[in-house]
Parts: structure tokens; sequence; C-alpha cells
């Protein structure tokens, strides 16, 4: 049994397809998310994270050129850079649901050790400015002027929807470029 995220079908809108990849790709970053988050305590899942984030632009290029095959190869160009963007805001808010129940009830003080861990950083650096930074960062504890989790996740949401859509259009321009298949045949 085909799964409706896994099959296309020809004239099918850009923003259901970006709505039906924005869930596998929410998953990924989901997973980016976690493997960052633990990676403080498992320095290996830093590397995953790296990996996942590297590949973003070829999950986002397999997505769009699958759409293009499937229309055979009349997508156009403002068609599939909108399905790249649909993807990353579905997929982003899907990760941003999963960062803020993580930041605001799981684990609530991520954000200020992490902070914490800064400042332990930049004071025993021994440069001038690392001191300088502890100092501002310190605060900006004591005044409780750090970001709360749900601002930190709407930065991170805009964040990925703006870079996302940058990329979409470069993954956009790369699978029309390509051209067709010669062994594509129309059925």
């Amino acid at each position: 049994m085909n799964s409706p995220l896994l099959t296309d079908t020809p004239g099918k809108s850009p923003y259901r397809r970006g709505a039906d990849d924005g869930i596998l790709f929410g998953l990924l970053l989901c997973a980016a998310f976690f493997c960052g988050v633990y990676s403080f305590r498992l320095p290996l899942l830093g590397f995953a994270c790296l990996v996942i984030a590297l590949s973003v632009p070829f999950v986002i290029y397999r997505f769009l050129r699958r759409s293009y095959v499937t229309d055979r190869y009349t997508t156009q160009l403002s068609s599939l850079w909108m399905q790249g963007i649909m993807t990353f805001a579905c997929g982003c808010v899907i990760a941003g649901l999963v960062a803020t129940v993580y930041l605001k009830w799981i684990n609530p003080d991520f954000i200020i050790e992490r902070v914490r861990e800064a400042i332990d950083f930049y004071r025993d650096s021994g440069w001038q400015r690392g001191k300088e930074t502890a100092a501002v960062l310190q605060r900006m504890v004591d005044s409780h002027m750090l970001p709360g989790p749900v601002s930190m996740v709407v930065e991170m949401i805009w964040l990925g929807i703006f870079s996302g859509s940058l990329l979409s259009l470069l993954m956009a321009l790369l699978a029309r470029a390509r051209g067709e298949n010669k062994n594509y045949r129309n059925n």
C-alpha cells in the first residue's frame, strides 16, 4: 500500500505537495533538533546533526525533482519554488511545535544552561573580548533579558522559512536545469 505522502500525481497543487513533503521534512528537522539538543550529552550526535543539516539541500532537490518529473517536465519555476517554500514552512512549523514542547515543558532550563556554559567559557578564555562577552551575557541573565522558549522557536521558524525560500529557489533552478530524463516514456 502506497502512502499518499510518498506518491505524487500530475497536476497536484504546489501547496499540497509542499504540505505533504513538509511532514516528512518536519520529521527530519525534529531529528536535527534532538541531535543538536542532546549533543551536549553525547557529542557524537553533533556529527549526526551536521550530516542532517548537510542533507537538507539534497532532500529538497529530490522533492522538487520528483514533482518536475511527475508533471512531465512542465512545472514552472515559480511552482517548484512555492512547493519548496511550503515544504520549509510546514516542516519548520512541525519542528517548531516539537521544539516548543521540549523547551517549555520537558527541559525549560535548556536556554539558561547554554548561556551559563557560554559565560563560563568566555570568562575562562583568557582574552579581553571574551571577558567582555561574559560580562554582557551575565548582565542579560541577571536582568532576565534572555528570550523565552516561544520567542526562540518563532525566530527559528522565521529563519528556517526565509533561508528555505532562498534554498528552494536554487534547488528549483537545479531541478529544472537537469532537463528531461532520456529514459522517461510518456504513458
